[in-house]
């Protein structure tokens, strides 16, 4: 069985002595690239009424997620994007300041969403970190690397999304049908739209 893993990241802000950095320039693709692959799926969720009617029982609203996708910069740790350390990515000093490629080595999550304390309140930010296992999955069958899906993918940013756009954790979304598996199963593509998207060129 695939296993595609998020979490939230928390880092511990360096306490009165925090202040913005001046974010670096640094390539767009990737943000770019999963912004239209999660919309594309949120739009799917509501051309299809029974993924809109769950989606709207939870209380979600998609609007919002939309506005949230757009408001979310994500970063690949495979690229040049796995350099950058976490200061500035979020624009805050941490302790310790480690990089992207870093910080996914020592989680073992496919996506997290950056996040962490600022005195006793968590701040959850709109980044978030694309590893290994979003580009790849261990085949159930005979355990060899192959290729996550474009559905994979969708769901794994959607999830993310829903992180930030709900301020919830795991716990809560997991108990809720969300974690990506989940809505792979529950909001399957309709026929039309999965044939329109899965036709069309790779995204990577």
């Amino acid at each position: 069985m695939n296993i595609l893993i998020t979490m939230t990241w928390i880092a511990v802000l360096g306490g009165r002595s925090v202040v913005a950095v001046p974010p670096q320039e640094h390539p767009a693709e990737t943000t770019q690239m999963a912004r239209q692959l999660v919309l594309e799926r949120i739009d799917e969720i509501a051309q299809n009424g029974h993924c809109r009617q769950t989606f709207g029982q939870e209380k979600i609203d998609l609007n919002l997620l939309r506005f949230t996708v757009q408001q979310t910069r994500f970063h690949d740790v495979t690229g040049p994007e796995g350099d950058l350390k976490f200061s500035v990515v979020v624009g805050k000093l941490a302790s310790p300041d480690q990089t992207l490629r870093v910080l996914a080595s020592e989680v073992e999550a496919d996506a997290f969403v950056l996040g962490y304390y600022d005195a006793n309140r968590y701040v959850r930010t709109r980044h978030v970190v694309l590893t290994h296992g979003y580009h790849e999955q261990p085949d159930p069958s005979d355990g060899r690397w192959r290729a996550t899906t474009m559905e994979e993918k969708q769901n794994l940013l959607l999830h993310e999304i829903l992180h930030i756009a709900l301020g919830k954790d795991d716990d809560d979304l997991n108990s809720r049908a969300l974690c990506p598996l989940r809505l792979l199963t529950f909001c399957q593509r309709s026929r039309t739209a999965s044939a329109t998207i899965e036709g069309s060129p790779a995204s990577e």
